[in-house]
């Protein structure tokens, strides 16, 4: 199951923005997933829920949002199309580019930060 090491992986990014931040805790973490990046958005809460503890984020809340697979047509513009067919649906260019729909990405992470001290007058 790649989703560990993907997961071991994003983990290891949200702490480095944690600490960059000087986060006290995460409390939630949103990632994009495409239809061609290979990885069962089951799988990856599952990979989750086993892992974040080690990275001191029990609790921490994942949220993944499924992207449709997008492609830029030359001839009519960025459309969404079928995994299995990769041609515009528009016009029928097969020429078209991919988008996106073929990565996992963070999106966003929450921190929870130390309240500034006040300073005394």
């Amino acid at each position: 199951m790649h989703e560990l090491s993907l997961v071991r992986s994003l983990l290891a990014q949200v702490n480095r923005i944690r600490s960059d931040r000087a986060g006290l805790a995460v409390d939630g973490v949103h990632v994009e997933v495409g239809p061609l990046s290979g990885v069962e958005p089951e799988l990856l809460v599952s990979a989750f829920e086993q892992l974040a503890g080690d990275f001191g984020m029990t609790g921490t809340q994942l949220v993944i949002d499924e992207v449709p697979l997008m492609a830029n047509c030359p001839s009519c513009g960025t459309v969404t199309v079928e995994p299995v067919r990769i041609r515009c649906p528009i016009c029928g260019d097969d020429g078209v580019t991919i988008v996106s729909g073929d990565e996992v990405r963070l999106q966003s992470v929450t921190i929870q930060c130390p309240e500034p001290e006040e300073q005394a007058l």
